[in-house]
């Protein structure tokens, strides 16, 4: 081999190793300033976005929430829809009996149902007591369950919202989209349905296992729990009404099996002791034979048109009769 061949392959090396330092430092460099250059656009676009939200919550709702992956996400989006859209002339309050009478179904009366499946009618209450301003003519309350509290930590959502500072657009902007997802389906549409179900024949359900199972469930005392809850229904009735609403309990039909359970019986002697006066109730006409209960405690769709339907006639029952004392 040649002297200037081994000395190229000797020098080769080094003069290969000394760029490949210099490169990775070079490139070391370069990263960092990319990271840094990063990091300050995206402290830019957070400032940004705060000082837009700072600015805009002035001009947004303060209520809306946005709904979390829990099981009252159905409750906040119905919340929602009453803290963004106009006052309805009716509420309907309760627990995930009156849940499932839906909005749509009645055929022109302007409802809006907050009960809660799986809560207390205590919570709608004192939720629209937040903003005494905002009261609709008739607060309707289903008397069947009320052996559970208010929601504190929902109703807590809402009170505190007034002063939360910073993320309320961006809160609300959610709240909207799911509000949008849920949007009520159009009131022509909706009544022509309901209509069919209530030309069709009673649905016979196979559903003894269930009856039993809720009998059961109801076969327990609750003595303390009603006595507490219905005093603090009095209180925000009272309340409600101070306001200039008029309020009234109603109750729904139970199958059969449930009317004689310990639970019925006692929130039943204790609502009627509470709210003795006949004006204090909304009586519901309903064919007890043509409802049912698919699960033993919860009315199916027809069913829910008919309860529905029989609330609508009852209001408009008692605002004819207003009417012709009225005019007497």
């Amino acid at each position: 081999m040649r002297s200037d061949d081994r000395t190229r392959g000797l020098k080769h090396p080094v003069r290969g190793g000394l760029p490949s330092k210099s490169l990775d430092a070079s490139g070391s460099q370069m990263h960092n300033e990319s990271s840094v250059r990063w990091t300050l656009k995206c402290a830019v676009a957070a400032a940004v976005i705060l000082g837009v939200c700072v600015a805009a919550k002035p001009f947004l709702p303060s209520w809306m929430q946005a709904p979390a992956i829990t099981a009252r996400d159905g409750a906040l989006v119905a919340l929602n829809r009453y803290v963004s859209e106009p006052i309805p002339e009716a509420v309907l309050l309760g627990s995930s009996l009156t849940a499932r009478i839906r909005e749509d179904y009645f055929d022109g009366l302007d409802v809006r149902n907050l009960a809660i499946g799986g809560g207390s009618p205590l919570t709608g209450l004192r939720f629209l007591l937040l903003d005494s301003q905002r009261l609709p003519r008739t607060i309707l309350v289903e008397s069947n369950l009320l052996s559970k509290e208010a929601d504190e930590r929902l109703i807590e959502s809402f009170s505190r919202a007034r002063t939360n500072p910073l993320f309320r657009p961006v809160r609300m902007a959610v709240a909207a989209y799911e509000n949008w997802q849920h949007a009520q389906r159009k009131r022509n549409a909706s009544n022509a349905a309901a209509n069919r179900l209530l030309a069709a024949p009673a649905v016979e359900y196979n559903n003894q296992i269930y009856l039993a199972r809720a009998a059961k469930a109801f076969d327990q005392d609750v003595t303390a729990a009603l006595e507490s809850n219905i005093d603090e229904l009095a209180l925000l009735v009272s309340a409600a009404r101070s306001g200039g609403a008029r309020v009234l309990l109603f109750e729904l039909p139970y199958a059969d099996l449930l009317e004689h359970g310990q639970l019925v019986r006692e929130t039943r002697q204790f609502a009627s002791d509470r709210f003795g006066n006949s004006q204090d109730w909304l009586h519901l006409t309903l064919a007890k034979s043509e409802l049912r209960w698919p699960d033993g405690m919860h009315m199916d769709e027809r069913s829910a048109v008919m309860v529905a339907r029989a609330i609508e006639q009852a209001l408009n029952g008692l605002s004819n009769a207003s009417e012709v004392g009225l005019n007497k």
